[in-house]
């Protein structure tokens, strides 16, 4: 037996033992209105808003309550970038945003945890 074909040999068992290929998750959306309480400076940039309407995407999604206070750092509708500090809302203002979450498993220091991603995309002002 040649090298190519033990090799070959070899991945095949390794990818039998494997099983079925792990599928990702998707992204939980809650679309809500927001009005900022407070533009906070430290430890870094950040809105403090109360949520004043809440609409989960799908009834799996665990969204903030009505009524309850959000620190946040406004993304980029696209949710690529934070959005820049002259086009934040100010304090009093109401925002839509598209609340994002994808749980899963994170690793830090060579250990596993789990955790969720967030994301704060500002949709209209």
């Amino acid at each position: 037996m040649n090298t190519h074909t033990a090799c070959l040999g070899l991945l095949a068992l390794t990818l039998s033992f494997m099983g079925e290929p792990v599928q990702a998750s998707t992204w939980q959306i809650c679309q809500m209105e927001l009005r900022i309480v407070e533009v906070l400076k430290q430890p870094y940039p950040q809105l403090q808003a109360q949520v004043m309407k809440v609409r989960p995407k799908t009834s799996s999604v665990e969204c903030p309550a009505q009524g309850s206070l959000l620190t946040f750092t406004p993304e980029t509708p696209d949710y690529q970038a934070t959005l820049p500090r002259r086009q934040w809302p100010g304090k009093g203002q109401s925002v839509q945003v598209d609340y994002r979450y994808l749980d899963g498993v994170c690793k830090g220091d060579g250990n596993s945890y789990a955790c969720r991603i967030k994301h704060y995309p500002v949709v209209s002002r």
